[in-house]
């Protein structure tokens, strides 16, 4: 019964230690989250923003001079950029966007397919096939920042112009809220936007070609820059999530256990009160 008592008293013991840390991740999560959330907020409307004006200048134009432009025959030089986290304990973020990258490159060929790799996760799933890795971020843990923004978007538009891929797309999470999220393909390059209704009519000074060479890298660097985002959001949403119900789970734990320490301990209290009542009893009788 001591030993019972005392494994239980490690037991508890070990649960509140845990029960601090995940409260602690919790709370840190719950502040990145509040930052890099205000961050999205600010940049959805400016990328809707420079795609609706891309639209609406495609509209009835030829701009084929521009090489992100340019279709490109497709099928055979493929570049899948996925977005996981460098860290665990976040649910089921990093497997949600590997089953979507992996079933992107059974639909088009693992032997056609290579990898821009964000993030130690989607890294440690992939390095087996570190011949088909072009290149990896790693150690950003969730942090957004424009220098790892400006070598991603090089890296990638640099594949393009060399024609080391005809196509770009990116695997991420998309952020909805704290409690939801959802992952999805997103084709980069080439850019295929369809024309839109002319809501505005825009003069264009000196020419509609010069205005995209302005345009176009803003709107590629604004589409990776949401992308980090909305990936960085999500996974800070979903460890906050996975954090605060393995707090709340190791409370309930915690309280089962403690109702088991006492009813343990009343036993023991209960057994040794009726030894001496027996003992008692059993001196008088003599």
């Amino acid at each position: 019964m001591l030993q019972s008592l005392k494994a239980i008293k490690n037991r508890i013991r070990s649960i509140e230690n845990t029960r601090k840390v995940t409260s602690a991740m919790q709370m840190i999560s719950a502040t990145k989250l509040s930052r890099l959330d205000s961050r999205l907020v600010h940049n959805r409307p400016f990328a809707r923003g420079i795609e609706s004006i891309l639209s609406n200048l495609l509209l009835g134009r030829q701009v084929s001079l521009n090489p992100f432009l340019e279709p490109r025959p497709s099928g055979e030089r493929i570049v899948l950029c996925l977005i996981t986290a460098d860290n665990g304990l976040c649910g089921v973020y990093n497997n949600n966007v590997i089953s979507q990258a992996e079933d992107f490159i059974s639909r088009r060929g693992r032997d056609k397919v290579k990898l821009v790799i964000v993030g130690k996760k989607g890294w440690s799933y992939f390095k087996n096939y570190r011949e088909s890795i072009l290149h990896s971020y790693l150690g950003l843990s969730g942090r957004y920042s424009d220098k790892a923004c400006g070598e991603l978007l090089n890296n990638l538009t640099n594949l393009f112009l060399s024609k080391q891929a005809d196509e770009i797309y990116f695997v991420y999470t998309r952020f909805k809220n704290a409690l939801t999220n959802q992952v999805v393909v997103e084709k980069f390059l080439n850019i295929d936007i369809k024309p839109g209704e002319a809501k505005n009519e825009y003069i264009v000074e000196p020419n509609i070609s010069r205005v995209m060479e302005e345009l176009i890298p803003e709107y590629l660097a604004a589409r990776v820059r949401l992308a980090l985002l909305e990936s960085f959001t999500s996974e800070h949403a979903s460890r906050l999530v996975a954090m605060r119900t393995a707090t709340e789970n190791a409370k309930d734990l915690l309280n089962s256990l403690v109702l088991l320490r006492n009813k343990v301990r009343q036993a023991s209290i209960t057994r040794e009160i009726i030894e001496i009542v027996s003992a008692a009893e059993a001196l008088k009788g003599q």
